[in-house]
């Protein structure tokens, strides 16, 4: 990944075709330039499918061949899904594939004419103007196992929402229908209350129980956690309930398909998990990862997969500007800014390296050290969020190095290496 603007500019020469594409659902528009800006011919547009890609090719062939040129890169927004398709075939079929800020074609769109009016033509123009001043990146396209691991922790992300959302539907039944539950159980996820729940429904029927008969059952099915005291704290709770009593026959059907949902979410939700698991095996680097304390393998995978093979980063500068941590400053004449973070980035990535920090903090003594080091030091106390910023940073250095380097975490040799000026030094 070439993320140095000055070397992205050497290599469009003279011999380049410069191609912006504006993709669409069902169809692209294609137009194309030389290094300088100067358009040939008029642009095409193809179907969203092979045919058209075909059609893009022979294009593209025409205009080498016309003009002589030996070399081409197609570059395009990378608008909702429908752009992959696309770039896949680009990548595969051998072609320099790289991608603009869609941002910066909206802002770009009238430089040229004072015109604000925007139709594909016009944008694919400007997209190729874009590449032409080499203001593009390339896209982080995954392969193999990584790509497979991307998936399943998208997957597990939707599951883990619908299971919130379920979890929330839940609650608001038993606000209606059974208000006072928590006086038997503190936590309605228990797997006996579910199994009493499921059988019995409503709070009028488990008021007419036997608390004997009801724990023997339960016992029986769940030998472990369940006391008597809780079944008969349950009853009691039913007989004095102010749940709502109209419309019950619908309150159970509406019962059952939570509890189903959610029965199936949790099954899911640990299916997919003992999927990641098993991609993660033939991933070393997530082993390396799993070494730092406070980082488990949910989270490891997860950094993973949003950041593809973590060995193509040349630095860890290129990983913190992908989860859009780099530094940007808001200052003009003599009134200087604050400086935040751009959160130009995978925010997905931004979120799991936050959170990480954020628990080893609490369970990695050397993070607790350095928190601590950079909220109460004598000189430039930072922010407690600042601070896990710059812990932040200092994780993905500590990945890209154990990864690359193919070494061990040594946690000591880590606090060595970082040098407190006297000044800086905790205050007394």
């Amino acid at each position: 990944m070439n993320y140095n603007q000055n070397k992205r500019l050497n290599q469009l020469d003279e011999n380049i075709l410069i191609i912006g594409v504006d993709v669409s659902k069902k169809f692209h528009v294609a137009r194309a330039q030389d290094f300088r800006g100067v358009e040939f011919k008029k642009g095409i547009k193809f179907d969203n499918s092979r045919q058209g890609f075909a059609e893009f090719e022979e294009w593209k062939n025409s205009l080498q061949s016309e003009n002589s040129k030996t070399k081409v890169i197609v570059g395009m927004e990378p608008t909702g899904p429908y752009w992959l398709p696309f770039a896949r075939w680009l990548q595969t079929e051998g072609y320099w594939t790289v991608t603009v800020n869609p941002a910066h074609v909206k802002k770009c769109k009238e430089l040229d004419d004072n015109n604000q009016a925007k139709t594909d033509y016009r944008d694919a123009r400007v997209i190729a103007q874009l590449i032409k001043d080499a203001r593009f990146s390339e896209p982080n396209l995954l392969a193999g196992v990584y790509e497979e691991l991307r998936n399943a922790k998208n997957i597990r992300k939707v599951m883990v929402n619908d299971l919130k959302r379920i979890k929330n539907q839940m609650a608001n039944w038993l606000d209606r229908y059974f208000p006072e539950y928590k006086r038997g159980y503190t936590n309605w996820e228990a797997e006996s209350f579910l199994y009493v729940l499921e059988k019995y429904k409503l709070p009028s029927r488990i008021a007419e129980l036997d608390a004997i008969t009801v724990y023997s059952d339960v016992r029986e099915k769940f030998p472990r956690g369940v006391g008597q005291k809780k079944i008969e704290n349950l009853i009691r709770a039913s007989k004095e309930s102010i749940g709502i009593t109209e419309g019950c026959r619908m309150a159970e059907k509406e019962l059952d398909y939570l509890l189903k949902r959610y029965n199936e979410l949790v099954s899911d939700i640990d299916d997919i998990e003992s999927t990641i698991g098993s991609l993660c095996e033939e991933l070393p680097e997530v082993q390396r990862i799993t070494q730092i304390k406070g980082f488990g393998i949910t989270t490891a995978s997860g950094v993973v997969a949003e950041l593809g093979n973590i060995k193509e980063y040349r630095t860890p500068k290129q990983m913190i500007k992908m989860a859009g941590l780099s530094l940007t400053e808001n200052s003009s004449g003599q009134k200087k800014g604050k400086m935040s973070i751009s959160k130009r980035g995978r925010k997905d990535l931004r979120k799991i390296l936050y959170q990480a920090v954020v628990g080893m903090i609490r369970t990695n003594e050397a993070f607790h050290k350095l928190y601590q080091y950079y909220r109460y030091r004598a000189k430039n106390q930072l922010t407690g969020k600042q601070a896990i910023i710059v812990l932040v940073n200092k994780l993905l250095r500590i990945i890209h190095t154990i990864v690359v380097k193919d070494v061990d975490y040594d946690e000591t040799k880590m606090l060595e290496a970082i040098k407190h000026p006297d000044e800086f030094s905790f205050a007394a």
